[in-house]
């Protein structure tokens, strides 16, 4: 694959921290943590960088996940991917715009009061979740029926890295349960 197609979903998560570091002074003293799925009932918390951004953070730690994985499905000596490097992209792009329509249906609430678009946009998500993880099992299908694979050694390295990206992003996830 192209190194902007390696590149492309970074670009895309990086994107609502610019818009939301663009429109924080315009973010009411109270934001949006949690949201049902029909909408009623709603978690707020005191506007923090860290209520802010939680999302964000959260798509980020969850794409290092997946580009640990990714990595051990390209061979960066031989410049050659196996077939399931497009299963790990698939869902590495996914996460990204997921990222993009969470910050913009947060926008939406937050800075324009317009549930219209805010429900556009979480329902939007929503799809662009389902349809990612569908395609990616559709891609990665032989993983699955043969998980036991001996080409996908993942060494402690890489295995401490998961292991804390895991207790970081169920951190992120959950702390506002807690704390608000």
């Amino acid at each position: 694959m192209s190194k902007l197609f390696r590149i492309v979903p970074w670009i895309i998560l990086l994107i609502p921290f610019i818009l939301l570091s663009f429109f924080y002074n315009s973010i009411g003293e109270e934001v949006l943590v949690y949201r049902s799925f029909d909408g009623n009932q709603n978690q707020f918390a005191p506007k923090s960088l860290f209520t802010v951004f939680r999302v964000p953070l959260i798509e980020i730690v969850c794409a290092l996940m997946i580009e640990i994985m990714r990595r051990k499905a390209f061979d960066f000596e031989t410049k050659s991917q196996s077939n399931y490097y497009l299963m790990w992209s698939i869902l590495l792009f996914a996460v990204a715009l997921k990222s993009l329509l969470q910050s913009l249906e947060f926008i939406s609430s937050s800075v324009f009061q317009n549930p219209y678009w805010a429900n556009f946009f979480f329902y939007t998500t929503f799809a662009i979740v389902i349809g990612g993880i569908i395609l990616a099992f559709i891609e990665g299908r032989k993983l699955f029926i043969n998980f036991n694979r001996q080409d996908w050694k993942i060494n402690i390295w890489e295995k401490i890295g998961l292991a804390s990206l895991f207790l970081i992003y169920v951190y992120l996830a959950f702390a506002p349960m807690f704390i608000y």
